[in-house]
């Protein structure tokens, strides 16, 4: 039975044929080392995935198998590096660019990823299964009463199950997460010295208001960083960084930046609206973050996502009915994907996401063609959680008036000191310059085991009617 729930697993994820046979050793092994076990693969299989995902449509079942191809590489951690692969870590907020650099120079020989940010992204995300890794970093130390981010949760807790191996790097940025890197220095003084780390940090010293990306001292402060970081791993790894890498990296991004932001601008601009939020920015976390197995898989889900969307809009067929109201968000909780299809439930399509969202700035061509490590700071000066809360909320609310929602949720972010403040701050500021309403929902973007559907069901509905009786008032 468990057998024939992995193959329909495999087809609800886009595989077939000589692919799917290839694939499914692999996948089993993945299923066991990760206690997928048949009472979990029933439940996604039959109603978690269905329910919450818009697997009507081959591009998400692509984008599904996509992230079931990264977990599939985090499984086989501990056999790469008996093989002597070398392991490299690295943690959410991030551009990608220097990993996927690293990767490119290192092909087949080394691991890059976010393993922590991959397996919470998937366990919950698709089989409602995380919390087990996150009640064994409780019980090795992560006090349960306060609120400390799931990630880092997820590193320890998969770390002391025997999940993750050690790795010979985590490039820890810490650029805004203070607490990432002490977390990567407590597993090191709980578990052994061998968890190796590099920080790096930005300074959040700008006035509010200011243009990081127009700063050239800032960027130049930002360059220096990242070619210390990227110098001091390749001397760990052993592995030579080549600008032709760099340039290939950046390229690709870019490239897919923009496929990304097409989609976005399709999807936000329907009605109605062809796709739900959750699996909407799951594609753009490509651009965040770097996928072990390149950008080749996530390219071709969002190439046939955008096909697919097109035709819908053509077909007038949507998620809701047509009139509907559309809520953009801060960070859809794609982790924690039922809160999407509440929405949808009550006639409300959610859309795009301010922080994974390309800006028109962020689109704009870089300053410094002629200087990699000057491009790539400045692609993290534009990025959201880069900048200061001044900048970014211009490019907030351009996004706003561009993608005209009914409605901004905000929230989620109730383990983050930084972020959970900052939109609280932020919402009131957009909404005054774009009259749209903003609503704060107090909840964990990534671990739903303190609250249920029915505890949000009541605020849910609540802002789902607002936005009817306004959309019908206008």
């Amino acid at each position: 039975m468990k057998k024939e729930l992995n193959i329909e697993l495999l087809k609800l994820a886009g595989f077939e044929g000589p692919e799917l046979d290839a694939f499914l050793p692999d996948w089993e092994f993945t299923a066991e080392v990760m206690g997928l076990d048949e009472e979990t693969l029933d439940h996604a299989v039959n109603e978690y995935i269905p329910t919450n995902w818009n697997v009507q449509y081959r591009g998400v079942r692509k984008m599904i198998g996509t992230y079931l191809r990264e977990l599939v590489d985090i499984a086989k951690l501990n056999q790469y590096k008996s093989e002597g692969k070398k392991i490299v870590y690295g943690i959410l907020p991030a551009v990608g660019t220097n990993y996927v650099s690293l990767k490119k120079a290192g092909g087949d020989d080394v691991y890059v990823g976010f393993p922590d940010l991959m397996l919470v992204t998937i366990l919950n995300g698709f089989f409602d299964k995380a919390d087990p890794f996150l009640f064994e970093a409780e019980e090795k130390g992560f006090t349960y009463g306060c609120r400390h981010c799931p990630l880092n949760k997820m590193r320890l807790g998969a770390f002391t199950k025997g999940v993750l191996p050690a790795p010979d790097i985590i490039w820890s940025w810490g650029f805004n997460c203070d607490e990432g890197p002490k977390t990567d220095e407590m597993i090191q003084s709980m578990h052994g010295s061998d968890w190796k780390y590099i920080v790096s940090r930005i300074p959040h010293d700008t006035n509010f208001g200011e243009r990081d990306d127009e700063m050239e001292d800032r960027i130049e402060y930002i360059a220096a960083l990242l070619k210390d970081g990227m110098n001091e791993i390749m001397e760990i790894t052993g592995i030579t960084v080549t600008d032709e890498d760099i340039k290939y990296a950046i390229d690709s991004t870019n490239r897919l930046a923009f496929k990304v932001g097409q989609l976005t601008a399709l999807v936000s601009k329907a009605d109605p609206v062809p796709l739900g939020g959750n699996a909407l920015t799951n594609y753009q976390q490509i651009l965040t973050l770097p996928f072990n197995n390149g950008f080749s898989y996530m390219e071709e889900a969002v190439d046939i996502m955008t096909k697919e969307v097109r035709e819908a809009i053509k077909q007038g067929v949507g998620v809701v009915p047509k009139g509907a109201p559309k809520l953009g968000s801060y960070f859809i909780p794609f982790c924690i994907p039922w809160i999407d299809t509440m929405f949808r439930e009550n006639g409300v399509a959610t859309t795009f996401s301010q922080t994974l969202t390309p800006s028109k700035t962020q689109m704009s061509p870089s300053n410094y063609k002629d200087d990699l490590y000057m491009a790539i700071a400045e692609q993290w000066l534009r990025m959201p959680l880069g900048q200061n809360m001044g900048y970014e909320v211009a490019s907030m609310i351009d996004k706003v008036n561009t993608y005209k929602p009914d409605g901004m949720l905000m929230g989620f972010f109730d383990f983050d000191r930084w972020l959970g403040a900052h939109q609280k701050m932020a919402a009131k500021l957009v909404e005054e310059s774009t009259g749209v309403p903003h609503f704060y929902m107090e909840s964990d973007f990534w671990d739903d085991r303190d609250y249920s559907p029915e505890a949000l069901r009541t605020r849910i509905e609540s802002i789902s009617q607002v936005l009817k009786m306004k959309k019908d008032m206008e």
